[in-house]
């Protein structure tokens, strides 16, 4: 399964942000440490925090930086936020695709299976099992 480069860079700034979890981080600053261009990394930003799992402040002393507990956010949660309406193959589509095996395919129960199981692991997975433990 490859993860879309949306959900990719929001677990990147995600785990930034969980590291100091009490520090507000400038969107340049964490688009320069993730890698991506500031102003898609904007739009990333926007829709982390329309799912509640950032704050933003605009302004001087502006910034962003987590809505709750690193441990209280769930990468399942992310991913599903970032990956709704991806299909994993054709046939998931949700006009059904255009497929040349459906309806006979018995493939497309094992892929939703894989794919419930692949998320169940990343329910079970928070942003504070992901964050590195700062050194002493």
């Amino acid at each position: 399964m490859r993860l879309l480069a949306a959900t990719d860079f929001a677990l990147r700034v995600l785990m930034r942000l969980g590291a100091e979890p009490d520090r507000r981080r400038s969107t340049e600053d964490l688009a320069r440490d993730v890698g991506v261009p500031r102003n898609h990394l904007h739009k990333i930003v926007q829709d982390m925090a329309e799912a509640g799992f950032v704050r933003t402040w605009r302004g001087a002393g502006g910034g962003v930086a987590l809505a709750m507990p690193p441990g209280a956010i769930s990468i399942g949660a992310v991913v599903r936020r970032f990956e709704a309406g991806q299909a994993l193959v054709e046939c998931f589509r949700p006009d059904g695709g255009a497929c040349c095996l459906s309806p006979e395919c018995r493939l497309r129960g094992v892929l939703a299976q894989a794919r419930e199981a692949f998320l169940a692991r990343l329910d079970a997975t928070t942003l504070a099992d992901c964050v590195a433990v700062p050194a002493a």
